[in-house]
């Protein structure tokens, strides 16, 4: 059961006289007027809902965000407000103090981003730090007097020239970029500062900052939050301090600092895979945190984990609570009365919360939690609960997620951002199917959106998009690119093929050491399946995804020539070059592979889509940012001259700067425009 409250009543009714216009199909545009939540937080007395609206400004060209409040009912907070009013803070990672009185964010200070701590009666925010790197994974101690956070320390490595003195009015070209370290860039961060990360503690009183971790080890940079003992004695941190943990990028360890600093760490875990995201109990007895056990394979499913703890560290041989669920777990909290962990977990595409009691199965605790990522339907939100209510973004199909509260067994609408866009939107229907692969019988999870006004009487043109990843998954959630897509006339296909998550870890693996490989057969079997409903035009098919969907449909184009054309976004082409030129390289050789490429060249060669180039014949454009160092450029550039040389029609979009997420929105814009422009201007005709 759904109800409305909140910010929503008068936005409807200003935007639908009885003279309005009829509703418009969704427009390009429309992403600079379409808003979300983002990580809400549930204040400590459970009245009110700290969170972020997210939105992009036409003029700049920026995503931006600001700090609102808004009442959950009954908790006499009156109606939603905007903070931080008049300052361009940028805030991100709001979290409350313990007692509610103030609200620590990160948040632009000048150029650079700093700690902020907005008091809320004062209704004034005012910077801590002044530090050179952005902080992030703010955690309040207990008594709500400190702050621990994460931040780089710089390493700065011995010059290995000088260069003479330029005379005076001379200009020379910029210095040489020495890189000495692994990685040395990553996508989104770009070029790495060399430096580990580590852990500080500041006064909220007076700024005074206290470094707590030290050495090698990136401490807590894969945590949500370093994770406080109740008495404000330790902080708990995830960290790697082994001289080759370049080269193992999915292997850390729990150990707990003294807060006060200038001490030794106690390493609390000691597994053979990643453990992080610590919680301590509300009574400091126990310790629970999400791990996997290493199995050298390319999926390997996160679980909630918890272990008794004491001074002297685990006291006992940390237990699986989430082992029967086979579902993938992350960002748990304690329930307050200490007798188990929520937690999120992606399940048959979308998230759910779930309760982990420290003896019993696993129940649902909110069942449905949606998404934040408006280009793509993506499952991934995030939530905040106090055991008894839950704030999330809601799972929609027709517009953005809405804040939403779950309580007493019902969802309640706090916030729909775009309730006056909707009611001058016309938007197809969404529709789920489920498809027997050729491959082996296995169902595949898919949806079908269709434009507006959609007859089943006439022939459409159907548009198949991948996800990436490959260990990820789509979900019934609205996303601009598929709705422009059915605005331009197309049928649009988006499924999860074998190797998604949200259906298991055997699913999952399917593709290890085999991508791509029948992953091809479940997309094929999809399509033939909306084919059968007889309102498809076989002449106008056409296939595309990013990253991971990148690589799918520039193999499924070698290995079939039934598609009309394909757009192929920020490919991996050549699994060679993908390990020796981006940031995953020893993710791709430790677990997407059995060896480096010159130890099995023939198996990198086997699954690359450049070795079936040969046999392409779809007219193909290519888009990836110029910045991109999860799928370099290179890639791009190797396949659009390859089909080229081939006599292939093709194009290479090359989008400046922009990285892995196709950087500023206009840019998303360029590639979901082009490809419809490549679409609409390509029809297959009889061979």
């Amino acid at each position: 059961m759904r109800v409305y409250s909140g910010l929503i009543g008068l936005a409807v009714v200003l935007a639908s006289p009885a003279w309005a216009e009829a509703p418009k199909p969704v427009e390009a545009l429309d992403l600079y007027r379409l808003e979300q939540p983002i990580d809400p937080q549930l204040s400590p007395d459970g009245k009110q809902v700290a969170v972020l609206r997210q939105s992009r400004d036409i003029q700049t060209d920026r995503v931006l965000t600001d700090l609102w409040l808004v009442p959950v009912p009954g908790g006499g907070a009156g109606e939603g407000r905007r903070l931080l009013v008049g300052a361009d803070r940028a805030p991100s990672t709001a979290r409350w103090s313990p007692d509610g009185s103030a609200i620590a964010f990160v948040g632009k200070d000048g150029p650079k981003s700093q700690i902020f701590v907005l008091d809320m009666k004062e209704g004034i925010a005012r910077p801590l730090t002044t530090l050179k790197f952005s902080p992030s994974a703010l955690s309040w101690s207990p008594d709500g007097k400190k702050i621990a956070f994460v931040n780089l320390i710089e390493e700065k490595p011995e010059a290995l020239y000088r260069l003479p003195e330029k005379p005076e009015g001379a200009t020379w070209a910029a210095p040489a970029r020495v890189v000495r370290t692994f990685p040395y860039r990553t996508d989104p961060e770009g070029w790495l500062t060399p430096g580990d990360y580590q852990v500080f503690i500041l006064d909220v009183a007076n700024g005074a900052l206290t470094q707590v971790t030290s050495g090698r080890g990136d401490w807590g940079r894969e945590d949500g939050q370093p994770a406080w003992t109740p008495d404000g004695q330790f902080v708990i941190v995830s960290g790697n301090p082994a001289p080759d943990a370049h080269l193992k990028p999915v292997q850390s360890d729990l150990y707990a600092w003294p807060a006060a600093g200038g001490g030794n760490a106690r390493q609390l875990t000691a597994d053979d895979g990643f453990e992080n995201s610590p919680v301590v109990s509300p009574d400091g007895k126990a310790l629970a945190y999400v791990g996997w056990r290493n199995r050298q394979t390319s999926f390997q499913r996160t679980d909630v984990f918890v272990a008794s703890l004491a001074a002297t560290g685990l006291t006992t041989q940390s237990r699986n609570l989430t082992l029967k669920l086979d579902r993938p777990a992350s960002q748990i909290s304690w329930r307050k009365d200490g007798k188990g962990v929520n937690f999120l977990y992606q399940d048959v595409g979308i998230s759910r919360v779930g309760f982990a009691p420290l003896d019993g199965p696993v129940s649902v605790a909110t069942p449905e939690v949606g998404n934040t990522r408006l280009l793509l339907p993506s499952s991934g939100g995030s939530y905040s609960t106090d055991g008894t209510k839950t704030v999330y973004p809601s799972v929609e199909a027709d517009r953005p997620a809405n804040l939403a509260l779950w309580s007493q067994g019902k969802e309640t609408i706090l916030w729909d951002m775009n309730a006056a866009w909707r009611t001058g939107k016309s938007i197809g229907k969404l529709e789920e199917i489920w498809t027997p692969s050729s491959a082996d019988g296995r169902k595949v999870h898919g949806w079908i959106l269709y434009p507006p006004n959609f007859d089943p009487s006439k022939k459409y043109p159907l548009a198949m998009d991948i996800h990436g990843g490959p260990h990820t998954d789509y979900g019934p959630m609205f996303s601009i690119t598929h709705q422009l897509y059915a605005a331009a006339g197309y049928v649009t296909l988006f499924t999860n093929p074998r190797g998604s998550i949200g259906y298991g870890e055997e699913f999952a693996n399917l593709i290890n050491l085999c991508y791509p490989c029948q992953d091809h057969d479940d997309l094929m079997s999809s399509v033939d399946a909306v084919i059968a409903r007889g309102f498809i035009d076989t002449n106008r098919l056409y296939i595309g995804g990013g990253s991971g969907g990148g690589v799918l449909s520039s193999w499924a184009i070698g290995k079939t020539n039934r598609f009309a054309a394909a757009s192929v976004k920020r490919p991996v082409i050549n699994w060679t070059s993908e390990a020796l030129t981006s940031d995953i390289g020893a993710v791709v050789t430790r677990y997407w592979f059995e060896k480096k490429p010159w130890e099995q060249p023939e198996k990198y060669w086997a699954r690359s889509p450049l070795s079936l180039v040969g046999n392409v014949r779809t007219p193909t454009i290519i888009i990836t940012g110029e910045s991109d160092y999860r799928t370099p450029m290179s890639d791009s550039e190797q396949y659009f001259q390859a089909l080229q040389l081939q006599g292939v029609e093709s194009a290479l979009v090359r989008l400046p700067e922009a990285g892995h997420g196709f950087g500023r929105p206009s840019q998303w814009l360029a590639a979901i425009l082009s490809t419809i422009g490549w679409y609409d201007s390509h029809r297959k005709t009889a061979e």
